[in-house]
């Protein structure tokens, strides 16, 4: 079926701006987000957050199966008549089992953070009460077993009342899901744009196995120097995107002038310390040097000269495989542009990401850089917006105390938490558990084909969703543009 409403349209929505705070932290994983709604009530809002961990759906139904259990008295019932039941046929040899009540059965739940472990507890223990509910999933569930199990067998295990997709699953390895879930009514298609844009640096990944972001800070003015531009969250995002990365390129000059540690020191779990199998994190990437006089013998007197660095000569030595960050500004963006047009090579950058401050600088653009920015934007187009405020502190707070409570690794008990959002107006009627925060931007409102990079970025802060006050000087606006061949999938 590939019918939808407004309502489809409003929940896919929330399921994918909650999935683009994780972007490209998944790689080469798709960045997927899903949402599970009981009764018109928001019940459960997940994303899948680093390769290796748990997918989306699986810890959707982790969240959905604790709200339930906890405020449901018909779901309540469901699960101890389930254990009543285990116990009678001594289902499970282990004694602690038999005795399980409801409340260490949710104990139990609380402690499991591997795939197969959270599918194997509520494929035991499920006991029907996710016939009622429905599931929002921006890509179609699995169907292979990789790294963790496929997701369409747990959703096929629950039996929900309805699944509702964004986009399909063409990757031969893991397509298949709603084969898996004939049985179960599927509506297709909402948000496949969105969806598809969500997707791209995954996309881009299967198309050459690597994807390449150009990075950069700035003020509203375009102005990306003089002074610290990045907030708190910014910065631990930028850590976060390190710790997954292969590669960093930085120019001679950001290094002759700012010396840059370039390491994940504000990184936080899962993506620093220890991965999900107890096994140690891989080195930091590696780092390359663009400049064309620089020397090996130059690097010793940084402080990146303990790291496994390399000096490039030209943009087209950029690594195009792994995923790799370029860290700069317009200068540097403008010189690898430049470089490659002069090399007849297309455009080696899969995408920009950038974080906007809303402060001033009286250091304008010049008018060259503003004409080149302009040539620069024909190859991209305007993905997402998102405000970044208290999301990624809230995460490291909540880390910090979990291992300061229990003493244990932070990075095997990260479970992510939301932020508190304002509802949609349309859904207001309905009783949403918690707050759901739209932080994406009106993308028709603010670009259009042969505008500027600066005006473009200009406009979205002047967005009535962004209006300034004193308590945005914490905020920064990250942006997402990639190239703008998106119909690729």
């Amino acid at each position: 079926m590939t019918y939808h409403n407004t309502s489809d349209e409003i929940f896919m929505q929330i399921a994918l701006d909650y999935a683009w705070r994780f972007q490209t932290l998944t790689l080469p994983n798709p960045c997927v987000g899903a949402l599970v709604l009981y009764r018109n009530v928001v019940i459960a809002l997940q994303a899948h957050y680093k390769v290796g961990y748990p997918h989306a759906e699986v810890l959707a139904c982790k969240e959905a199966f604790f709200y339930l259990a906890k405020h449901d008295i018909s779901a309540q019932q469901k699960i101890r008549q389930t254990l009543v039941l285990m116990q009678a046929n001594k289902h499970y040899e282990d004694s602690h089992c038999i005795s399980m009540t409801l409340e260490s059965l949710l104990d139990t739940l609380t402690s499991l953070h591997d795939s197969q472990q959270i599918h194997d507890f509520i494929k035991t223990y499920h006991s029907g009460i996710f016939h009622e509910c429905e599931f929002f999933v921006t890509l179609e569930p699995c169907n292979h077993y990789g790294k963790t199990p496929p997701c369409a067998i747990l959703l096929k295990a629950i039996a929900p009342k309805r699944v509702i997709i964004a986009h399909e699953d063409n990757n031969p390895c893991a397509s298949g899901g709603t084969t898996t879930l004939r049985d179960i009514p599927i509506t297709r298609n909402v948000l496949r744009e969105q969806s598809n844009a969500l997707l791209y640096p995954f996309l881009q990944w299967q198309k050459k196995q690597g994807f390449t972001l150009f990075k950069i800070a700035h003020r509203l003015n375009g102005d990306y120097k003089h002074g610290i531009i990045s907030n708190e969250d910014s910065r631990i995002f930028t850590h976060n995107m390190r710790c997954v990365a292969d590669s960093i390129v930085i120019s001679g000059e950001t290094l002759r002038n700012d010396n840059p540690l370039l390491d994940v020191r504000f990184a936080i779990a899962p993506y620093c310390g220890i991965s999900c199998d107890n096994t140690v994190q891989k080195d930091m990437p590696k780092i390359y040097i663009l400049s064309k006089t620089m020397t090996m013998q130059d690097i010793q007197t940084y402080r990146i000269c303990h790291r496994d660095v390399e000096i490039i000569r030209n943009a087209t030595q950029i690594p195009q495989c792994g995923f790799t960050i370029i860290e700069g500004g317009y200068n540097f963006l403008l010189s690898i542009w430049a470089d490659m047009q002069s090399h007849n090579i297309e455009m080696c950058i899969d995408g920009i990401m950038g974080y906007i401050a809303p402060t001033l600088s009286l250091m304008p653009l010049s008018s060259t850089t503003t004409k080149d920015s302009k040539a620069i934007m024909q190859y991209f187009t305007l993905s997402h917006t998102t405000k970044l405020q208290n999301f990624w502190q809230l995460q490291r707070d909540i880390v910090l105390m979990k291992d300061n409570a229990s003493n244990t690794n932070a990075a095997i008990s990260q479970d992510f938490t939301r932020e508190t959002i304002e509802s949609p107006n349309q859904v207001k009627e309905k009783a949403i558990p918690y707050n759901l925060t739209k932080t994406q931007a009106k993308l028709s409102d603010l670009m259009t084909s042969d505008v500027t990079l600066h005006n473009t970025l200009s406009n979205i802060v002047q967005n009535r969703q962004y209006t300034i006050t004193n308590h945005d000087l914490q905020t920064n606006i990250l942006y997402w543009l990639f190239a703008r061949d998106l119909s690729m999938y």
